[in-house]
């Protein structure tokens, strides 16, 4: 049994602490003070809002005392929205030992700095051997349910990852581990922004040749990028690139395809964002995903196009004509 702190109390990371609980560790979630009420629901109905008709695994302990929650821990969870992860880190600096294990969930880059999680979590904690990150096609909802799950950490230790998977590795859950943390950590990056995209194809009515067409040639364009950073491009056909892309690019319960079907009817960003409670991280992705492609020379015509989108710059049917336009070439 681990002592082990998730740290973000929405979809994913009480998903993540059910799971946890289950496989026998003693679980503690964290939330901040906007999450108060998430946590009294948890630990004393057993129930989550995004969650409905799920009982929560008993035994699951809540804070919002960052100190208490990070003291004498075996594994720390970082299930926070990209955009914050920096500022949770920066509190926990002061409180976190040294050979925690730390494993990043959260599939985003921060904007401006184009860092990926595990950077900002290096920044802000250090030590790169304690380092983890997990990613793959993971809906919150099914993992809650207990259902059929496989996914991918990766580290620059192997005793990191041993952590990891022997935490997560039980029931419905099968891990696998890799060395490639720039490329698993890009794969949960990236797909983000075809999934918005084909949610564009699909809510347009575009056709199956066209999405089928679209997830093939963003995979192309995932694996330049992540090959030019570092990754490995056969990281891009396993489960935290091809598999997580699949799963959110097609899934219902995917917030980046929402998003994308929404935009494709005729909805406006502003009246997509609005109207959801939960963060799709497509959307912050996808400006940042071409600024990293620019400034390291790759092309990636498709998530320029889907910028170009979400930005206002062209409609969707400039932005597909644009891309038919484009000269024809050689696949690779």
């Amino acid at each position: 049994m681990a002592k082990i702190t998730v740290i973000g109390a929405g979809s994913w990371g009480t998903a993540q602490a059910h799971h946890l609980r289950r496989a026998g560790h003693e679980v503690l979630l964290w939330g901040c003070e906007f999450d108060r009420e998430v946590l009294r629901q948890v630990s004393q109905e057993r129930q989550h809002k995004f969650f409905p008709g799920v009982t929560i695994a008993a035994g699951i302990e809540t804070s919002q005392d960052l100190e208490l929650a990070l003291k004498d821990r075996d594994l720390v969870v970082m299930a926070v929205p990209s955009q914050v992860m920096r500022s949770v880190a920066k509190q926990m600096s002061s409180y976190i030992d040294r050979h925690t294990t730390v494993v990043s969930t959260s599939k985003g880059l921060e904007q401006g700095t184009l860092c990926r999680m595990s950077e900002v979590l290096y920044q802000e904690l250090g030590y790169l051997e304690r380092l983890t990150v997990l990613s793959g096609p993971s809906f919150a909802s099914e993992l809650i349910r207990n259902l059929p799950t496989a996914v991918t950490v990766a580290g620059y230790t192997r005793q990191a990852t041993d952590t990891v998977k022997k935490a997560y590795h039980f029931d419905n859950m099968r891990i696998y581990t890799s060395s490639d943390i720039v490329g698993v950590e890009l794969g949960g990056v990236l797909k983000n922004i075809f999934a918005l995209a084909t949610g564009i194809v699909d809510g347009c009515k575009m056709g199956n040749n066209a999405r089928a067409a679209l997830l093939t040639r963003g995979l192309a364009e995932m694996s330049r990028l992540v090959v030019a950073l570092g990754g490995h491009e056969a990281t891009m056909q396993g489960l935290s690139g091809m598999g997580d892309m699949v799963l959110t690019a097609t899934g219902d319960l995917s917030r980046n395809r929402t998003v994308g079907l929404r935009l494709g009817a005729g909805e406006t960003l502003e009246q997509i964002m609005q109207s959801m409670e939960q963060v799709a991280e497509g959307v912050y992705a996808t400006h940042c995903g071409v600024e990293l492609a620019a400034a390291n020379g790759v092309e990636v015509p498709i998530m320029s196009a889907t910028d170009d989108v979400l930005a206002g710059r062209l409609s969707v049917a400039q932005a597909v004509e644009k891309l038919l336009a484009r000269t024809p070439k050689k696949e690779r």
